[in-house]
């Protein structure tokens, strides 16, 4: 798509000051209130750079590749729910952000990319580093176009941030062509797009969902990444206390509810534990919010899901949703939380719920809690055993007792960083709003890159993330990016020298025919940190991991990134096992 007109009358009048459309686009900018530009500069957008130059209130980060640009810029609207620009040259600057806005765009958050591209007049004729790029993103953005005018360049900014806000959020890509940028317009007065209204869901379904919560025995609540979203977790939590529902959580909805709240009891699929899986199997009315019951999180098997003749509720922005994964019994389309709060309502204005239902409902939640304190003290005793290598969750277990409890948290892919540093037995999260996932589009390094945004985005909060040495390796290029805006994060490695859960798939269903998911060689990722200008250190033992802890946060005080390099064992648990069937079983009482 290609944005071009022609303008008459008043708005082509040169009685106006005249600037740069790369200019009224940094001003415009502005007035949408954007405070962070992630991004690289290159030939084809330096109107935009030389815009920013005079806008203090816009702070702009460079990293050393433009992945990284579109994965900070992720991080930080999970963070905040605000939208953060991207700013990517023609060609190869554009196509290097596509995995990270693929990550966006599955996982509904928000942001406006501003890429180059050739001049109108070179590009049909075969210009450099020209490829139609807006092609390129349309199947993973909301809306992807090139403009061709420069009048018409802030008309799209507003377009552009109008979309990425609205109804359910994603990145907007906008090409700009260099002489377009470079062009002179009148200086007028910008609009301000302005916030959609929240989509309130249908009355008579909303009710109907509040009869079926009153009157279940066995309810639970799901809450997924639309939850954050719409902000909407003090209503979510209210509901489920409503009706003493037990919360599960997804993994893009972890920090919906605090892990140590009497209702929270774990989450779904690979991340879940033998009370949040219990929770969902007995439960006779599931309710839905913001959650999709991703193919990641639940292989869409018996167990993993609602049981067959359980209500499922599922409550969701984009109708689209509604049904897709799970048949629902009742689909309500609506914000989150204006829905979450007017079935809140509609649950009260009914009255007591039947005393035999609010007694189980009541004595089913204080024994989830129970068992759920008993589980975690096994997965304590298991963190406490000596051994070399490391148990991944003597890792994860120390860096929980280390840091903070409003650390922001970012979680890589891979089994052991994200199934074990998932879970919120193993890794508690506490505030909303504090935790940096992949989307199901789950590529590798993602958060590896994203996670400085958290000191941008939560200046006054530690911020830590688990990844694995194969992520690490894809997106090791972020430390320099850290270390030159002391940005003090620090990267737990979880080292098993492998690309762990793909060898063992050639382990368990190939038979043993391991091919090229072994490291030979590896660098020293310590060193490689000492030489980025961050803190380094290997750990290979429990007082090895306390002292780089130690010394991790006083120079993450200092404004100083560290990386701490752990040697670990490929321990699997019992949620992986289990959602994996190449795996081998558990043994009794194994986690």
């Amino acid at each position: 798509m290609t944005i071009s007109s022609t303008l008459t009358g008043s708005e082509a009048s040169s009685s106006h000051p005249r600037t740069t459309a790369g200019h009224a686009l940094a001003h415009a900018l502005h007035a949408e209130g954007v405070r962070m530009v992630f991004g690289m500069p290159g030939g084809h957008v330096l109107d935009i750079y030389d815009g920013l130059y005079d806008i203090p209130e816009i702070q702009t980060v460079l990293v050393r590749h433009e992945h990284a640009a579109a994965a900070m810029a992720a991080g930080w609207a999970q963070l905040t729910g605000e939208i953060a620009v991207v700013v990517a040259t023609a060609g190869p600057g554009a196509t290097n952000l596509v995995t990270a806005v693929a990550e966006a765009y599955i996982g509904s958050t928000p942001m406006v990319v501003l890429a180059g591209r050739a001049t109108t007049t070179t590009s049909p004729r075969g210009a450099s580093q020209e490829a139609s790029t807006e092609e390129v993103f349309r199947p993973i953005t909301k809306w992807s176009v090139r403009v061709d005018r420069p009048e018409l360049v802030t008309h799209a900014v507003r377009r552009a941030f109008a979309i990425a806000r609205s109804g359910k959020p994603g990145p907007v890509y906008l090409d700009l062509p260099r002489d377009v940028l470079a062009e002179e317009i009148d200086v007028v007065d910008y609009e301000v797009s302005g916030r959609a209204p929240r989509v309130v869901p249908d009355q008579a379904l909303v009710e109907a969902a509040a009869a079926h919560l009153r009157a279940a025995r066995r309810p639970i609540v799901v809450c997924g990444g639309g939850v954050l979203a719409s902000a909407a977790w003090e209503e979510a939590v209210a509901l489920a206390e409503a009706i003493d529902a037990p919360v599960l959580t997804s993994l893009s909805g972890r920090g919906s509810i605090a892990d140590d709240h009497p209702l929270s009891v774990g989450g779904l699929g690979a991340h879940r534990n033998p009370v949040s899986k219990r929770m969902l199997a007995e439960a006779d009315v599931v309710l839905g919010l913001g959650t999709r019951f991703e193919e990641m999180e639940t292989n869409w098997r018996e167990g993993f899901v609602p049981a067959p003749d359980a209500t499922y509720i599922q409550v969701d922005i984009d109708p689209a949703e509604i049904g897709n994964s799970i048949p629902a019994t009742i689909g309500i389309v609506g914000d989150l939380k204006v829905a979450a709060s007017r079935i809140l309502d509609a649950i009260t204005a009914a009255g007591p719920a039947p005393d035999a239902g609010a007694t189980e409902r009541a004595e089913r939640a204080e024994r989830a809690r129970a068992e759920l304190v008993e589980y975690t003290q096994q997965i304590a005793e298991v963190s406490a055993r000596p051994a070399t290598p490391l148990h991944p969750l003597t890792v994860i277990t120390q860096v929980r007792s280390a840091f903070p409890r409003e650390t922001s948290l970012a979680i890589d892919v891979g089994v052991l960083s994200q199934h074990m540093a998932g879970s919120s037995a193993c890794f508690p999260v506490f505030e909303p709003r504090s935790v940096i996932s992949p989307s199901s589009f789950y590529g590798m390094g993602y958060t590896t890159a994203a996670v400085p945004a958290a000191k941008l985005a939560r200046p006054d909060a530690p911020a830590i993330c688990f990844t694995g040495d194969g992520s690490f390796q894809m997106s090791s290029h972020i430390i320099a990016t850290a270390a030159e805006y002391r940005l003090g994060v620090t990267w737990i490695v979880l080292n098993d020298n492998a690309l762990g859960s793909i060898k063992d798939v050639q382990l368990y269903r190939f038979n043993g025919r391991v091919s090229d998911t072994d490291f030979a060689q590896q660098p020293d990722f310590a060193a490689l940190a000492q030489a980025s200008g961050c803190a380094g250190f290997h750990v290979e033992t429990v007082a090895d991991l306390e002292s780089a802890l130690v010394q991790a946060q006083e120079a993450n005080g200092r404004g100083i990134p560290a990386v701490i390099d752990c040697i670990v064992s490929p321990e699997r648990m019992r949620q992986s096992r289990e959602h994996y069937p190449y795996y081998p079983p558990a043994a009794e009482g194994e986690l």
